[in-house]
């Protein structure tokens, strides 16, 4: 019981975002997402991801299958797709693969 307990707090730390909704940062390489170009992902209860700014404000809200890290305004993002192991890493990594890949801007909007 204590451990559950202790996870929720930890998961309010992470991102009390500005919604009043609560995610949770995104965990990579072992740890939080990291901030690129302001902004880091962020992960519902429902594993969607989403995006706030380094304050933890809510920018995009979790919406996406998958997304990736901003880079040059803009972020690779899903709707659809499957999580996949890395083969020969015991688990250690994944990947996401999908065939419907796109683009949104800084404000969730899609580009073409």
């Amino acid at each position: 019981m204590k451990r559950i307990i202790w996870y929720i707090g930890i998961g309010l730390l992470l991102c009390s975002c500005g919604s009043g909704r609560h995610y949770e940062a995104f965990q990579y390489d072992n740890g939080n997402d990291y901030v690129s170009e302001g902004m880091y992902r962020i992960v519902d209860r429902k594993g969607h991801i989403g995006y706030a700014d380094e304050n933890g404000q809510t920018v995009i809200k979790p919406r996406f299958a998958f997304g990736y890290p901003f880079e040059d305004g803009k972020a690779k993002v899903t709707d659809t797709g499957e999580r996949k192991e890395v083969p020969g890493s015991d688990g250690e990594y994944w990947y996401w693969e999908s065939d419907e890949w796109y683009y949104i801007d800084k404000s969730g909007n899609r580009i073409e």
